[in-house]
């Protein structure tokens, strides 16, 4: 539960729509520990008690709950508020405004993934899977230092979870840097991130969440309970 002065937060962004299948938006709005679910396709209001009520379709290999990857006391100390969930056919994933430990205010993401072929069209076989995350981890060990954008790695190293993993402390961007961190797993076939992220409004690229990797590791733990 998110304890600090509400107004430090701009407002939750818009889920933005995948360009395959249908996606379906669901905003978690915390209003004195009420939790009012925001249903974006049939625009909906439902009282609940949580993040764990956010559910979305059922997808084959995927989770219908993905904010309940983080438990309460995970959230709350990151000072947690207002979750966003959305799903489509190939991604479920969660988001929350977050402060971390160092006082960087960002957003915490849990994601969900299929691998997708040129089409956007889901590709479910395991070697797939291995190929897209030694793509995204190679890019997470040995950033990128284009003429557009930059991927700057601060530190990395190997985890022993899922079928395989990384964390990776990283700036990115173009001009401005922004700080963020990941935790990259595979399991079997799907792809689940842990992602922290600077507000990019606020960016200074000197955010440390080093001392937050614990949180997001086990987090990550967490989250391949859905999938396993």
């Amino acid at each position: 539960m998110y304890h600090g002065p509400t107004q430090q937060f701009p407002p939750p962004a818009p889920v933005a729509p995948r360009r395959t299948g249908r996606t379906v938006g669901i905003t978690i709005a915390v209003t004195l520990g009420v939790y009012a679910l925001v249903v974006g396709v049939a625009g909906a209001v439902i009282a609940g008690t949580g993040a764990r009520n956010t559910v979305g379709p059922e997808v084959e290999g995927l989770p219908t709950e993905p904010c309940s990857a983080a438990s309460g006391s995970q959230l709350g100390s990151l000072s947690a508020m207002v979750a966003t969930a959305s799903f489509s056919e190939v991604g479920s994933s969660c988001q929350w405004y977050v402060e971390y430990s160092d006082g960087t205010q960002g957003t915490l993401s849990v994601r969900y993934r299929i691998p997708t072929d040129d089409d956007r069209e889901p590709l479910r076989g395991e070697s797939n899977a291995q190929d897209q995350y030694a793509e995204e981890a190679d890019a997470l060990r040995d950033g990128e230092d284009g003429e557009y954008w930059t991927q700057e790695i601060l530190e990395v190293r190997d985890l022993d979870l899922g079928d395989e993993s990384v964390v990776s402390h990283y700036r990115t961007g173009s001009g401005e840097l922004n700080s963020q961190a990941e935790v990259l797993v595979r399991s079997g076939g799907v792809l689940v991130s842990v992602q922290t992220t600077e507000l990019w409004e606020q960016a200074s690229g000197r955010a440390d969440f080093t001392e937050d990797e614990e949180t997001l590791i086990a987090i990550a733990e967490n989250a391949l309970t859905l999938v396993e």
